[in-house]
């Protein structure tokens, strides 16, 4: 089942340090990352991983940040793409073929959920 991206207003105005952030997950993850990231300030839009990134690549979409457990599907943006990659065993070799990636295990803490976001959402892409 394809899920279509959808978006929520955010609980807080959106301030200039928050992100677009594009969730490519399962629904129950999706739901609980959008939840945290929103009340943070931060634009969530949430989509089935394989139907997120083929919008994403066909630029129907723009995030600054990508979070899911499915990052084989982005490779193909590996160069152009911050990726948060959470996953309770990750590859870390595909994680490495990234330009900007971070990995997060679940489960995992909203802090360090936080922290990786900020770290990647405004970071440069060599």
């Amino acid at each position: 089942m394809l899920m279509a991206i959808s978006q929520s207003p955010p609980f807080l105005p959106a301030a200039p340090s928050c992100a677009r952030i594009l969730v490519a997950e399962d629904p129950f993850v999706s739901s609980f990352l959008r939840t945290v990231l929103q009340r943070h300030g931060h634009e969530v839009l949430v989509g089935a991983p394989s139907r997120a990134s083929e919008l994403l690549r066909h630029g129907e979409v723009a995030a600054d940040l990508v979070i899911t457990n499915e990052p084989d599907l982005f490779l193909d943006l590996a160069d152009k793409v911050r990726l948060l990659y959470v996953a309770a065993t990750p590859d870390v070799d595909l994680a490495a073929r990234f330009a900007k990636c971070r990995v997060l295990r679940k489960p995992f803490r909203n802090e360090d959920l936080l922290s990786a976001v900020e770290e990647l959402a405004h970071s440069d892409i060599p």
